[in-house]
């Protein structure tokens, strides 16, 4: 069982992660962004870094990831009564049948806005179920509609209805969210292959990956495919959780506790809610810029290679005049550096793990990298970047 020890460094895990916030269809508000590529088995939907896209969920140490043979005589007897339960979804996700046609995956896999969408509309999406490496499927389910679903720094959920139900269904807890070392585990179609069990893992705060609120990191093997796979507590084997996406060395799901998934186990339909009034924007405290033009997404590069000598990032004088930003290294203390230019041949080099709020930079800015030749650096973070158009006031 993979039991949450295998971070890179002490900060590092924390560092991959910090700059958590979601996307759709690739328009950026932070660093993830909704992801559509062929694989080798189809279509693929997942989420990666904006910045780096080759950030993406991973096997994280030993690959686990085992496929599910003869009607599962290879796996642990409990599980077997589950297995038909579990779909590929045309769009290149996977999905669990919960009961009565109502299926549970990913948010992004139908690329959910940032606030709750009620009766989404998704023609000519279907699942195919008990799809094996020995067997075919034995049911192909139409998408009626996506009942509910959500895609935010929170929460990254869908819930929707299929023509035909599958012959089998996975019991939900509602109950509460479990505690921090329950078993896990988790099966899905990773790279859209037959069906495939991630053996077990733990559940690990949300802070170890840097994952939001309604979220917990985990260390079960997934590969792209694997969004929406449900994240199954081990010992009661009922849903605790949907799995959404990660970075080397954390993975990360939502509670299922968090999703509104209570209010269609009894076959009701939903109306979209009216959207609640604006809220009045708050009068600046003193001290407090309020002419910022620009509010730039968080920003992740790395890990880095030896001899490396590379510009990260320019903040040219078109963006405004000043700005902030919050940086985050994880570097080779005193080998490897990472160089922020500003103003008028003003410049401050880092190393070693840190973290550093930068005020008042006046633009341009260039922030720059450079490696030795030994030990490999991990990253480096910008995250709150804000451009003004004048100077901020002085504390």
């Amino acid at each position: 069982m993979k039991r949450g020890q295998k971070a890179s460094s002490i900060f590092g895990a924390s560092l991959v992660a910090a700059a958590a916030g979601l996307t759709a269809c690739g328009t950026e508000t932070t660093d993830r962004s909704i992801r559509r590529v062929n694989g080798p088995n189809g279509p693929l939907t997942y989420v990666s870094s904006f910045v780096n896209p080759d950030q993406i969920e991973k096997i994280i140490g030993e690959n686990e990831l085992t496929p599910v043979l003869n009607d599962g005589a290879n796996i642990p007897e409990k599980y077997r009564p589950l297995i038909d339960a579990f779909g590929k979804i045309s769009m290149g996700c996977s999905a669990t049948h919960i009961g009565d046609g109502l299926v549970i995956s990913a948010g992004h896999c139908f690329e959910a806005p940032e606030r709750r969408i009620n009766n989404k509309p998704c023609a000519g999406v279907t699942v195919d179920w008990g799809f094996r490496k020995d067997k075919t499927p034995y049911l192909k389910s139409k998408c009626v509609t996506v009942l509910a679903a959500e895609l935010n720094d929170n929460r990254d959920y869908a819930i929707f209805k299929v023509d035909v139900a599958p012959t089998a269904k996975v019991e939900i807890d509602l109950s509460a969210r479990p505690k921090v070392g329950t078993a896990l585990t988790i099966f899905g179609h990773p790279q859209l292959r037959p069906l495939e069990w991630s053996k077990t893992c733990t559940l690990e705060e949300a802070s170890r990956g840097g994952w939001g609120t309604d979220a917990f990191s985990h260390q079960c093997d997934t590969e792209p495919g694997n969004s929406g796979s449900t994240v199954i507590d081990d010992t009661t084997l009922k849903i605790i959780g949907i799995h959404d996406g990660g970075r080397v060395p954390w993975n990360y799901a939502t509670f299922i506790t968090d999703t509104p998934v209570r209010e269609f186990l009894d076959g009701s339909t939903p109306t979209n809610p009216v959207p609640p009034a604006p809220t009045p924007a708050p009068t600046p405290n003193p001290g407090t810029p309020s002419d910022a033009i620009v509010k730039l997404p968080n920003q992740l590069f790395g890990p880095f290679r030896n001899n490396q000598n590379t510009v990260l990032a320019t903040f040219g004088r078109e963006l405004g005049d000043y700005m902030t930003f919050d940086m985050l290294i994880d570097l080779e203390e005193g080998r490897d550096f990472v160089s922020i230019a500003y103003g008028d041949r003003q410049r401050v080099e880092l190393s070693g793990i840190k973290r550093r709020k930068f005020d008042r930079l006046q633009l341009p800015v260039t922030v720059s990298f450079r490696s030795n030749s030994f030990i490999r650096s991990n990253d480096v973070i910008l995250q709150n970047i804000k451009v003004f158009k004048s100077a901020l006031p002085n504390p």
